[in-house]
């Protein structure tokens, strides 16, 4: 079995949104987390990178406990949007790859 490359068991955080959450990330996988306002998302990724600690329950990266931050995570750019990023490598290098393999 593949240790997962983030891991975060029955993790809860004093805010509601987060309760008893279990999230598992395979070595080399993106994952975006979605939901209204409010829902968690939020301090879910602030736990999972360290920079919030769990009220209970436990995370780790590669099978190690996470102790302070996740220096082996992505974060995102702020004010930089995910489509505008998107858009530009269009813009630049024209259709995506996935584009490319769908007109073959």
């Amino acid at each position: 079995m593949t240790v997962a490359a983030l891991a975060l068991d029955n993790c809860a955080q004093r805010y509601t949104a987060v309760k008893d959450t279990t999230l598992r990330v395979a070595p080399g996988e993106f994952v975006s987390v979605v939901g209204p306002t409010g829902c968690g998302k939020s301090t879910l990724l602030n736990v999972g990178a360290g920079l919030l600690a769990p009220s209970s329950g436990a995370v780790s990266v590669f099978g190690e406990p996470l102790k302070g931050i996740n220096r082996r995570a992505g974060y995102p750019v702020p004010g930089r949007r995910a489509d505008a990023v998107a858009l530009r490598h269009r813009q630049r290098h024209g259709r995506s790859r996935v584009s490319r393999r769908a007109a073959r």
